[in-house]
């Protein structure tokens, strides 16, 4: 399937509850906004902006009962960087045993 169209399904489905699509609706355009303002060197309210934006994004996932997008992410991430170290360590175990 097509990484796009997958992701849109993906989306959709993780924003089903009126309360969690609301927030996003004002969660998500707070954190551009804030972002804008940390290049425009507002960093306070660029702080204020991106944390209430999170923040609402946050509990908006928390009235559907799943996760926020970005830890899902952090979390793929972690355990492919984990599976491969795990994998290095293996093969340098292995060719350590095969070196005695």
């Amino acid at each position: 399937m097509n990484p796009l169209i997958s992701f849109v399904i993906d989306y959709i489905d993780r924003h089903k509850h009126p309360l969690n699509a609301i927030l996003h609706i004002f969660g998500v355009p707070m954190v551009f906004w804030g972002l804008f303002e940390l290049f425009c060197l507002q960093f306070l309210f660029a702080g204020i902006l991106i944390f209430s934006g999170y923040l609402l994004q946050y509990l908006g996932h928390r009235a559907q009962g799943n996760e926020v997008g970005e830890v899902i992410l952090l979390k793929k991430i972690w355990r492919k960087l984990s599976s491969a170290k795990n994998a290095e360590a293996e093969r340098a175990k292995a060719e350590a045993v095969q070196t005695r």
